[in-house]
């Protein structure tokens, strides 16, 4: 199953689609190499050592353990540092989402200084644009990472961290918590979506209007149940129920291509089982579970919630 922007995206630091992540890539590469050829240059006079046998000469002392290691590592220190000064830079002038992290899923905010337009687990950007990303947490310590795009950053309580990612290419990019989060912190990820500016545009506009779903009039039962089941008191759908901030916003939740914080396809099937029984599919999440809710009820609510796009 996909959603309106497409398949799944893969998770790759060797696939990158972006200036941050070649960066880190060539710095990744280069010090690989450099360690492996200092590896068999070592290795290599070991052997003639061996080979020869006699006392070592004092230069080889000074040359080989003193003056090439502090002029190898000076090298790399200087080159690092560079390139890591550079990939930590924010722009002034990019578009600006924030994102909190919460166990376990991910709370976006377009626009967090103006319309501050609510989404959940799935991030659209420009293609091409830079982005500044503010990065927070809501309870422990996150680390939110999109290989192909860039480096890692943290969300550490009581403050925000901020860096620019830039997408070169359209497509879908997994990010991950890269910092361990509690029970399920392997079960939080997201994907950012890159698509042309003219279309993040026309996303932003769509995003800040009321839910639409399919409008068919089997889908009432789904709406009244998720407002008699006091859903709304943790989730916010616009034009149905404002206002909540437990949950993730479900406006478009059936738009997303992934349910759960980017851990299952999102169909009715699994936004069922994610309903019913939640503490099963992600243990330690918040939500409780509605299996007291009757077959009929919970069919109505996932294909109702599936048709919000």
């Amino acid at each position: 199953m996909t959603s309106e922007l497409g398949e799944f995206g893969a998770q790759s630091a060797l696939r990158v689609f972006g200036p941050n992540a070649e960066a880190a890539l060539l710095l990744t590469v280069i010090m690989t190499a450099v360690g492996l050829a200092i590896f068999a240059l070592v290795m290599a006079f070991v052997w003639l050592a061996a080979r020869r046998g006699g006392q070592p000469r004092t230069w080889w002392i000074w040359g080989g353990g003193l003056v090439f290691p502090l002029v190898t590592i000076l090298a790399l220190f200087v080159f690092s540092s560079i390139t890591l000064r550079a990939i930590a830079r924010t722009d002034p002038d990019a578009t600006v989402i924030e994102v909190t992290g919460h166990q376990y899923w991910w709370d976006v905010i377009y626009d967090p200084d103006g319309r501050a337009i609510r989404d959940a687990n799935e991030i659209v950007v420009p293609v091409g644009e830079p982005v500044t990303f503010r990065l927070k947490t809501a309870d422990v310590i996150h680390s939110f990472w999109v290989p192909s795009l860039g480096g890692k950053l943290d969300m550490i309580p009581g403050r925000t961290n901020s860096f620019t990612l830039t997408a070169s290419e359209a497509g879908r990019f997994r990010g991950q918590c890269a910092e361990f989060c509690g029970l399920s912190h392997p079960k939080m990820a997201f994907e950012v979506v890159a698509v042309p500016p003219e279309d993040f545009a026309a996303f932003l506009d769509r995003l800040e209007g009321e839910a639409r779903d399919a409008a068919r009039p089997e889908l009432l039962d789904g709406k009244q149940v998720f407002l008699d089941a006091g859903c709304a008191a943790c989730h916010q759908i616009r034009g149905v129920a404002e206002g909540a901030r437990i949950g993730p916003d479900l406006t478009r939740v059936g738009g997303r291509a992934a349910l759960g914080a980017g851990m299952w396809r999102m169909n009715k099937g699994n936004l069922a089982g994610w309903i019913a029984d939640v503490s099963d599919m992600k243990p330690g999440a918040q939500m409780p579970d509605y299996n007291h809710l009757s077959g009929p009820d919970l069919r109505a609510l996932a294909a109702w919630l599936e048709s919000l796009k």
